[in-house]
This record gives structure tokens, sequence and C-alpha cells, in this order.
């Protein structure tokens, strides 16, 4: 008898934090489903973004319901993008842009294809040589629901993908997207947020950075530019390309420093046309590269003051705010 009753006492020992992990599991979903509300933004204001994601990229833009991500990162275990997304309550990513192909920028890419409804995706007319490249142009393969959309001359990215290039950055009309909801009865509006691509502008070049995307957001009168990893030459080409319009098409309120803040971007060139009130740098704390680099900070501080450059390493996740107006920070840390 002692040793029946002894066994019973192992097995509810056992059981019973089995049933209660169950349960807590129950309630939380229980929880979640019908009682925690939904992340909201101010009402007539959008939100970016810049998520610590380590040594990368990943942006979140939120407004007028509708849901923007700029690259994602490398391939994170521990699902660092994908969280702070679910957290949001993001279901739908409207348009998925990856600036360029590096590892640091699209590593989650497949991953968030599978966890999200995808609904555009917008990417750079380039090629890798990697398993990583191949198996996420094979995902997207798999996915003919998604709308792709190239930013170059050709129509796909190495025959790999059929596409619908509907972004000609040669014409000022067809570059801009308008993202948003519409009124249906005033043929004016277009929706609250622009996303203007301006690059890359040439076929080929040395450095695989050089393919990176430049998109400048733009809500109400405030604007955000992003151009990737971009170094010098890819940055002085689209400096060329609008060279007649430059002081008007690059002045922005917030600079998201090209290529993690290396010495080889944000170059002189381009910052003369800038005049942002501040820089957000995105990368890892003690990184290997030893991002951001002194003499391009130095080049920031020439331009702000040093408590309006903000860094991901340094602060953690930054959330920016504006009304179309004013712009307001908060960081994690």
């Amino acid at each position: 008898m002692n040793k029946n009753k002894s066994n019973k006492n192992r097995i509810i020992k056992i059981v019973l934090p089995i049933i209660g992990a169950l349960l807590a599991i129950i309630a939380f979903s229980i929880y979640n489903f019908f009682f925690k509300e939904e992340y909201e933004i101010p009402e007539g204001s959008a939100e970016f973004h810049y998520i610590d994601v380590g040594q990368g990229d990943a942006t979140l833009i939120l407004a007028d319901e509708m849901s923007v991500l700029i690259d994602t990162g490398e391939n994170d275990k521990t699902n660092t993008l994908i969280n702070y997304l679910k957290d949001k309550k993001i279901e739908t990513i409207d348009y998925f842009i990856i600036t360029h192909f590096d590892s640091d920028h699209f590593g989650e890419a497949e991953e968030i294809l599978d966890e999200f409804k995808i609904v555009n995706l917008i990417i750079p007319d380039q090629t890798k040589t990697s398993n990583m490249f191949n198996s996420f142009v094979g995902a997207i393969n798999e996915k003919p629901e998604i709308f792709v959309s190239v930013i170059g001359d050709d129509d796909d990215i190495g025959g790999l993908l059929e596409t619908d290039d509907v972004i000609d950055i040669d014409d000022e009309n067809d570059r801009k997207i308008y993202v948003g909801k519409t009124d249906e009865s005033n043929k004016n509006d277009k929706g609250d947020l622009e996303l203007e691509f301006l690059g890359p502008v040439k076929d080929s070049y040395k450095a695989s950075n050089d393919y990176s995307i430049f998109v400048m957001a733009r809500w109400g009168k405030n604007k955000m530019l992003f151009t990737g990893d971009s170094e010098r030459e890819g940055e002085k080409a689209v400096i060329e390309k609008y060279k007649n319009e430059a002081s008007k098409l690059f002045d922005c309120d917030v600079f998201h420093a090209g290529h993690h803040g290396s010495d080889t971007s944000s170059c002189k060139d381009l910052l003369d046309y800038l005049t942002p009130k501040y820089f957000i740098i995105s990368c890892g704390l003690d990184n290997k590269h030893g991002h951001p680099h002194e003499e391009t900070v130095e080049r920031f501080k020439n331009i702000v003051s040093e408590n309006h450059i903000y860094r991901t390493d340094l602060q953690g996740d930054i959330v920016l705010t504006t009304d179309g107006e004013e712009i307001t920070i908060k960081t994690e840390k």
C-alpha cells in the first residue's frame, strides 16, 4: 500500500505542473483573443520603429492602419523581429521593402513570408550567389499572390522571378507610392503616407552595397530617408541623377545612416544636400565592424547636436512619432 501511495504521489507531482502550465497557456490565449487591446497609434500620426535587431537593419512604419517593413536584420533564432511585429498586432505587411540582399538586411525575410501576409514586395535589381538568396527566391515563387516590384531597368532579377516593375525612377509620378486609405469620392486623395523611390540608378555597381534601394518616406511635412548600405559610389550616382533638384528632393527631417554608420557611407557629398533634425544609426553593441565609425559620427555632429543622434546599440528600439508637423522620439533604454 505504501509503495502504491508513493507512486501515486509521484505521478501527481509530475502531472499537476503540466496541467497548471496547460491551463496558463489556455488562459493566456483566451485573454489575447478576447481582452488584449489592439496596438494603436495616435490618430492622424505615423510611427517609425527603428528596431534593435543587433548588427543589422529593420524598420517598421505604421500609418493609416497600414504597415511597411524595411529590411529584417539577420536570421535570428530568438525571433526578435517577428516577436516585435506580433507584439504590435501585425498580421499583414502591406509593403515589404528589402533594400539589398546582404544577410544583415534580409536574413529573416523568408521567415517573415511564412509568418505574415505580404501584399507587396519591393526589391532591388540584384542577385546574390548564396543559399539564403536562392531559398528566398524559391519561397517567393511559391507565393504568387505577392505583388513583386523591382527597382531597376530590368523586369526581373536574374530571370529568377516573374515580376511587374511598376516603379519607374525616371518618372516622378511613377516612382511614388501612396500608402493608406483613400477617399474614393476625392480624386486628389492618394493616401497619407508617401514612399518615393530614388535609387539605385545604375545597372551595375562594383560593390554589392551600392545596389541598395533609396526610399524617402513622407508623412505630412516630415520626411525620413533610408539608403540601405549604399556607399560613396551609390550615393554619388543618385546625387548626379537628381542634381538639378537634389536640394529639394533629399531634404529630410530624419536620416537613417547608411551602412550602420560606416565611414564608407553617408558621404559629405550626400550630407551637403541634407538638413535633418535627427540621425538614426542601426548597429549592434560592440560589433566587430566598429560601427558606427567615429569619422561618420563627427560628420553628423557638424549638422546636429549629439543628443539628436540616436543609436540602437546604445538605446535599443527607437520609436519616432510624427503628426505631420512635429516629431517625438522615445527609446527603449
